[in-house]
């Protein structure tokens, strides 16, 4: 059983965080209403059917790459990044496994911004 693009839309499509679902070959499957928008100068609902390596530089696709190779390998521990923005603003994306039947099969990007003295130390 792989990802479709309708199973997605009903886990994700009202929550109010940019939502990006990439299946297991990296292919773009799903994007909410805020991910298109964040994605709007690369092509919002344009990029839903490409492949997610294309949108990323050759170091950003080596991480991916290592990341869904840790994720087929079991280790289902979620990937966290947190980029800050300045003026005491910043970026969470978070990168989850996606399970189907016991088997990985790819990851969804949730991305929101907050405050920089809100964020949890790991």
């Amino acid at each position: 059983m792989t990802i479709n693009s309708t199973e997605p839309g009903t886990l994700f499509g009202g929550l109010r965080a940019a939502v990006t679902v990439a299946d297991e070959e990296y292919h773009i499957v799903f994007m909410n209403d805020l991910s298109i928008e964040h994605y709007a100068t690369s092509g919002g609902d344009t990029l839903v059917g490409t492949n997610l390596l294309d949108c990323h530089n050759t170091k950003s696709q080596a991480q991916i790459r290592e990341m869904y190779a840790r994720y087929r390998a079991g280790d289902l521990t979620p990937t966290r990044y947190y980029k800050d923005k300045g003026d005491g603003l910043g970026q969470n994306i978070i990168l989850i496994p996606l399970v189907v039947e016991g088997q990985f099969r790819g990851i969804a990007e949730l991305m929101w911004d907050e405050r920089s003295e809100l964020v949890f130390e790991e």
